[in-house]
């Protein structure tokens, strides 16, 4: 196996308001580095500012190979998508989802416009760009989720992003996404029941959905809002962060855990996905499954969902490695190929 280049998205100390989410992008480092060498693969390790610096590196360096857990760049979430492409034009193989997927999947708005459209079930919902207010009328009365249009790792979901529409409440909620991430506040209908993580990985036998697992909330009381919230995913002395665990597999019924994997593959085929990714879903009081959003090169860190459940479905994490590897130098050579 040829050299390869592990490459992160790096963020000033004084420019990072979610430290908890970002800083966690090195436990993925470690971890795909511990596994290259265990598999006896030469590495590297770089920090990249943005994408001219993604440019002189690609310039100066000799691999062909990258390892790419470069979620967002500091003060643009939008580049980070343009990274796979950018190798592209280089000749350098890139692991996980191509430009396209991340482009497509970054604005979760439009991202769930392409998933409804092919007829899959989704949350309603409108995005509310800055500088406009909620529509009146224009969504029944009830409960809904208020969240950022392009944030990842449940950053700007609070317990307060839950609002009843028509309320000040909700006003206030898109107000405040508008003012602090300064692009469109997404009102989707919140599902109340239960919340499942579907993994999907690719190989060379094809796509595959790895074991279903569902968020426990059984340690919630009636009057808690059952909600993965920023605190529950990142803050350690939290609540959430304490009575969330997963259960793999996922307790359902066949025929539910059956409808949920083709839906996980649809939404995987509808946004042009590859290498790996995390659909998420909630299922209402009846059990029927809402897609909530596709995230294409998830949290791969060893205490994540996405390392669960390779776990759960017996593939050690050095075997993932190796199979992202497998795909990047493939699409790489037949790429080079066509041209």
């Amino acid at each position: 196996m040829e050299k390869v280049l592990v490459l992160y998205n790096h963020f000033e100390e004084d420019d990072d308001s979610f430290q908890e989410s970002r800083s966690g992008v090195m436990d993925q480092v470690n971890a795909v580095n511990d596994s290259l060498k265990k598999l006896g693969i030469k590495s590297d390790v770089m920090p990249v500012r943005n994408l001219r610096h993604l440019a002189e590196i690609l310039t100066q360096r000799r691999e062909k190979l990258i390892f790419n857990l470069m979620e967002e760049f500091a003060g643009s979430i939008r580049q980070a998508c343009v990274v796979p492409a950018l190798c592209e034009a280089f000749g350098v193989g890139c692991t996980g989802n191509g430009t396209e997927a991340l482009f497509l999947s970054q604005d979760k708005a439009y991202a769930k416009a392409i998933l409804a459209s092919a007829g899959l079930p989704c949350p309603a919902g409108v995005s509310v760009k800055p500088g406009q207010s909620l529509p009146a009328d224009i969504l029944e009365e009830g409960t809904y989720i208020i969240k950022p249009a392009c944030c990842d790792a449940s950053e700007g979901i609070e317990i307060d992003s839950v609002v009843t529409i028509p309320s000040s409440a909700a006003d206030a909620r898109i107000k405040w996404i508008h003012e602090k991430f300064n692009h469109a506040a997404i009102v989707e209908q919140f599902i109340p029941s239960r919340e499942l993580n579907v993994s999907v990985i690719e190989s060379d036998n094809g796509v595959k959905v790895l074991p279903l697992a569902e968020i426990d909330f059984s340690a919630f009381s009636k009057k808690q809002l059952k909600l993965v919230d920023y605190q529950a995913k990142w803050v350690k002395d939290s609540f959430g962060y304490n009575n969330t665990p997963r259960i793999i597999p996922a307790p359902l019924a066949e025929s539910i855990a059956e409808k949920v994997c083709s839906l996980a593959i649809q939404a995987w085929d509808c946004l042009h996905c590859s290498g790996y990714a995390r659909v998420d879903f909630r299922l209402d009081e009846k059990d029927s499954p809402f897609v909530l959003e596709v995230n294409p090169n998830p949290d791969i860190s060893p205490d994540a969902g996405f390392a669960a459940a390779l776990s759960a479905a017996g593939i050690p994490y050095e075997k993932f490695v190796l199979m992202m590897l497998k795909n990047a130098i493939r699409q790489r050579d037949e790429k080079q190929k066509i041209k």
